[in-house]
């Protein structure tokens, strides 16, 4: 696994790659000042097919966009090293490592690199940038009113992809349950509303993932991927 400082390639490179990520592309475009912030305390992880990203029970501060190659998710280590299935697979433009970071709890997964296809390159970015809800001194609040935002929207796309493919489970709705904020926009108050609401998304999460890692539910790839393209295109 290679970690490298984004100060180690030129600004240009980064912004065009960087500008497909909605957290990165929305804060530059509140301030670029911000951005150049959230930018210092991110790296580029590059690594080698089935190499380990994440392990279940690490505890770190990072969170993770997945910008080239392929990633599958595993219960623990001995289902990745055995080559069992994937509990899911993650594809280029998507978050991940953030349940651990709401619920400041360790990794509840593996991830690691797929075995064969295209060069694997990681973003990780310090979520200690944003856990305390009340630190202004380094991103303000509209950056992480931007954050929250795009947690909330990720945690809710995936679970709209399990509630997609089994709609008669008994955690189909939950996440459409939740009480969403209404109250007046950018000021602390949503803030802390937005928190709340993608802890509660991320318990939700984890509650799908342990139906898959239990074998209760075995995700279809193919089809999981027939849907996804479809929602995406």
């Amino acid at each position: 696994m290679d970690y490298k400082p984004l100060s180690e390639f030129p600004r240009d490179a980064v912004d065009r790659l960087l500008n497909v990520i909605h957290l990165f592309r929305d804060i530059r475009a509140t301030s670029e000042w911000q951005y150049d912030v959230l930018l210092k305390r991110s790296r580029l992880v590059s690594l080698a097919h089935a190499e380990a990203l994440l392990h279940a029970g690490d505890v770190d501060q990072w969170v993770y966009f997945l910008l080239r190659g392929e990633l599958q998710v595993h219960v623990d280590d001995t289902a990745a090293a055995q080559g069992e299935r994937p509990l899911a697979v993650i594809r280029p433009g998507e978050l991940f490592g953030d349940l651990s970071m709401l619920l400041a709890e360790p990794r509840s997964a593996t991830i690691v690199a797929a075995p064969v296809g295209q060069e694997i390159q990681v973003l990780a970015v310090d979520c200690t940038l944003f856990g305390d809800l009340e630190d202004f001194s380094l991103l303000h609040l509209p950056s992480k009113l931007v954050f929250y935002r795009n947690m909330v929207h990720s945690l809710r796309w995936k679970l709209e992809v399990y509630r997609s493919k089994y709609p008669s489970h008994e955690l189909a709705n939950s996440h459409r349950r939740l009480k969403l904020y209404t109250g007046p926009k950018n000021c602390r108050e949503e803030l802390h509303a937005l928190a709340d609401q993608a802890r509660d998304l991320a318990r939700i999460l984890l509650d799908w993932n342990a139906e898959f890692g239990s074998g209760q539910l075995a995700a279809e790839e193919s089809d999981m991927s027939d849907f996804l393209e479809s929602i995406l295109s």
